[in-house]
Parts: structure tokens; C-alpha cells; sequence
């Protein structure tokens, strides 16, 4: 749950740090709900101040044909981050409805390709991708780079066999790791006449396939895609493993995230189908002794 504070409008103070003073923010939908525009600026709070400059320098530099990206604003100090927030500017679009068998997946995978190219030869920070919190956690578990088992107790529900159903079902992949969106589901905003929008960085280092497949998991849990979605993927390098991995990185974070909880109970439900259904579409498991464990392969930065 997002705590109150960080629902609380951007102060007037932030405001004219970021040049919008004396505009009335509004709240955005979406997300965590805690971003507000202001005329063409759209700020939310600084998750870590680090983390969320180094993502500032990548989308201020980021460039290529097929994607837009929103650019950072810099605080009159020059800093990325002002007072506990930092700014983007304003994009158009809307995210799409994953429902059914979306018409938005061939555009999808164009957009996911073209960044995916354009961030393959940047190098990543190991500290970026490996902080504490749900979403490192959940890919380290995903890769075979962390216990699962202090994660699998009784406050995880009925999600903690459906991990270990995945986690059984693991076989090594031979993919390139590169700087990755890991969670292009709500953050790829479509506009006519204009290529898509891709917000709220999110990123991993992993294989370019991987953000379809967590797209795909994400609609088929959430959003009530059909199975037949997933013959959009058709052709992907290593889908099936793809999608077990994104399958357990979205079970482990719900599990960090709702551990306890009556939302537990409701990723439960929400994962089960999908995991028989990734499941179903793998050859017959032989016996294995543990999930691939990979040489971390980041860039040369520290």
C-alpha cells in the first residue's frame, strides 16, 4: 500500500523548484497513484534519490526511431531531484486496454524492440538492479540468484506452490542480458500519429524478451486477456522459459508486497490459471537439480 504521505500533492514549494509555480497539480490515474501534473510537467515522488537520477541521466540521452520517452526536468538547482520529487515533461497517450486479444500487441512489440535497441549499449550500475526492494527481489528469485524458500511460508498463500510448481519448471536460457523496461504493461502510452510513449523507467537487466513476457503475464492475471494472446508472442526466442521466469518475478513481488494480507489471497486466485497455463505449454519436465544460476554480466560501472 502506498502510504498517505507520498499521496499528498507536490507542496508549492516543489512547484516552483520545477518552474510550474502557481499551477494547480492534478492527480494522474494509474500507476501507484501518486503522480500530478502540472501544465506540461508531470512530478511524483523520488523513490531514492541515486537510483532515480542515474534513470534521469539514461531518459535525457535516450534516442531512436519507433519509441518516445519523457524528458527529465531539472530543479533550479540542476539536480534531478528536488525536495523529496522529481519532474518528467508531459507525453500524450493512453495505455491500452489488454483485455481479450488486444489489437495493441503488434505495436507493442514494435515499441518494446525499438527501445530495447536503443538501450542495449548501456552499461548498468550493478547497485541500480540489485536494491532491496520487491521487484529486485522478485527477478533475483525469478534467475535462480536468491533463496525463494524465507519467501514461502504460510503468509504467502497458495501463491507459495504455484512458485514452487515454476521454480521446478525452470531450464537454462542462452539470451543476452541488457539494460531492460521491465514493466512496459501500464507504461507504454499509445497516441495516434505519433509512435508510442514509454514512462516510468523500470529497469532490470535481463534478456530484451523478458518485458513481453511480464506484459503478457500481467494481462493474462489482471486484465483479462484470453490464452489466445499469447500467440502474439509467437517467434519470441526461449517464450515458454520467458514467461515462467516474468510468471515468478510478478508471484514473488505480490508475495513481498502482500505477504499476510487479504491480497494474497487475491493474487492467488488471479495466478493460478495463468501459472497451469504456462505450465501446459512446456515439454515433460526431467529431473533437474536446481534453476539456472548466471555470471552476473552488468557493465564495467560500480
Amino acid at each position: 500500500m502506498v502510504a498517505a504521505a507520498r499521496l499528498v500533492a507536490p507542496p508549492t514549494e516543489v512547484l516552483a523548484a520545477f518552474g510550474v509555480a502557481g499551477v494547480v497539480p492534478a492527480r494522474l490515474a494509474g500507476g501507484q497513484g501518486t503522480a500530478w501534473r502540472a501544465g506540461d510537467v508531470v512530478l511524483k515522488p523520488a523513490d531514492s534519490a541515486p537510483a532515480d537520477r542515474w534513470d534521469a541521466d539514461v531518459f535525457a540521452a535516450l534516442t531512436g526511431p519507433g519509441f518516445r520517452v519523457p524528458r527529465p526536468v531539472r530543479a533550479a538547482t540542476g539536480d534531478w531531484v528536488a525536495q523529496g520529487w522529481k519532474a518528467w515533461r508531459w507525453l500524450a497517450g493512453a495505455a491500452a486496454d489488454w483485455s481479450g486479444v488486444s489489437p495493441r500487441w503488434p505495436e507493442l512489440i514494435a515499441v518494446s524492440r525499438a527501445l530495447h535497441a536503443a538501450l542495449a549499449g548501456l552499461a548498468v550500475p550493478r547497485w541500480r538492479v540489485t536494491q532491496e526492494i520487491p521487484w529486485t527481489i522478485g527477478d533475483q528469485v525469478a534467475w535462480g540468484e536468491r533463496d525463494p524458500g524465507p519467501l514461502l511460508g504460510p503468509p504467502a498463500g497458495q501463491l507459495a506452490e504455484q512458485v514452487r510448481r515454476l521454480l521446478a519448471a525452470l531450464r537454462p536460457i542462452d539470451l543476452p542480458d541488457q539494460l531492460i523496461h521491465a514493466d512496459l504493461t501500464g507504461n507504454v502510452l499509445f497516441a495516434d500519429g505519433m509512435p508510442p510513449a514509454v514512462i516510468d523507467f523500470s529497469p532490470l537487466h535481463r534478456p530484451a524478451g523478458l518485458p513481453l513476457a511480464v506484459v503478457a503475464v500481467d494481462a493474462l492475471m489482471w486484465q483479462r486477456a484470453r490464452p489466445e494472446a499469447l500467440d502474439q508472442l509467437v517467434g519470441q526466442p526461449e517464450l515458454d522459459q520467458l514467461l515462467v521466469r516474468a510468471m515468478i518475478y510478478r508471484l514473488i513481488t505480490s508475495i513481498v508486497m502482500r505477504a499476510g494480507t487479504p491480497g494474497i489471497d487475491t493474487a492467488g486466485r488471479a495466478g493460478q490459471p495463468v501459472t497451469d497455463l504456462i505450465l501446459a505449454r512446456l515439454p515433460p519436465i526431467t529431473p533437474w537439480r536446481s534453476p539456472a544460476r548466471r555470471p552476473w554480466r552488468c557493465g564495467p560501472q560500480r
